[in-house]
């Protein structure tokens, strides 16, 4: 039975049945219900699935989305990051390993880039509004992520047949926008005035990216290339352990994000 402290799903099934939780992730919440939420925490940072105080992933979920009756955003951030952790773990590794070199595919790379982008965008939605997509997360939560994962292979598996360029999904308009943004605080002898103005909302665009694309964008106003020929110099590619394209890929997204986060340009502006 349902416990009255709980609020129930809102989506429904094609079948006109509403999507429900099961018996065990019930009794689960109703328990962690009465626990601090650093034992809470402490217990959610376990990985081991046959740990005893281990704590699915749905009843993460659950605890996830009650945050937005907080004030302040560090409760929602906690579980936030480890539930990012879990997405990016059920997505199948990038990186493999030969000898004593790391070797990235790139398209395996951002396919589980796109996943996390995805579930995060449910995740950041419901905060600010009950999102009924996130449901399935508090039913089954590691099926859920593999359903988001094999929609965006099929998208990429789809473009490239179609010979599509992956940074057609941001324009070079956009680009262009959002670098005039970034270098006008590159530039040095910056006013209180744009100083202030560049922590409070450039900075806070920024530091509300995904942690990869935070640190293209990080490395970019530090002045660093993607990649480099020059001897002795550093570049993205290397700092990050990743090919070009994978670089270019989170730039590109991260600028989207940006543009939107800061309303620059577009029939955004009013």
């Amino acid at each position: 039975m349902q416990e009255p402290c709980i609020e129930p799903l809102r989506k429904h099934k094609s079948t006109g049945e509403r999507y429900t939780r099961r018996p065990p992730i019930i009794d689960f919440i109703a328990r962690s219900l009465a626990w601090p939420f650093a034992d809470l925490l402490q217990r959610a940072a376990i990985k081991d699935r046959r740990h005893g105080d281990y704590v699915p992933s749905e009843v993460l979920v659950y605890h996830l989305r009650s945050t937005k009756a907080d004030n302040f955003d560090s409760r929602f951030v906690a579980i936030y990051n480890i539930l990012r952790d879990r997405i990016q773990t059920a997505c199948p590794r990038a990186n493999s390993h030969v000898a004593d070199k790391t070797f990235e595919d790139a398209r395996i790379a951002e396919i589980c880039d796109t996943t996390i982008d995805y579930v995060t965008e449910l995740m950041f939605m419901d905060r600010h509004g009950y999102n009924e997509g996130l449901d399935i997360f508090e039913v089954v939560f590691d099926k859920a992520v593999r359903s988001v994962h094999i929609t965006k292979l099929r998208k990429v598996n789809r473009r490239e047949s179609a010979n599509e360029d992956i940074e057609d999904t941001v324009t070079g308009e956009v680009r262009a926008v959002v670098e005039a943004a970034l270098d006008r605080y590159k530039s040095a002898g910056l006013t209180a005035e744009e100083d202030f103005d560049y922590r409070i909302h450039l900075r806070r665009a920024i530091d509300a990216l995904p942690t990869e694309e935070r640190k293209v964008i990080d490395l970019m106003l530090a002045g660093l290339p993607i990649e480099t020929n020059k001897e002795g110099e550093l570049s993205m590619t290397e700092l990050l352990g990743c090919v070009e394209k994978t670089v270019r890929n989170r730039r590109d997204r991260a600028f989207a994000k940006i543009r939107t986060a800061l309303n620059l340009g577009g029939q955004d502006d009013k």
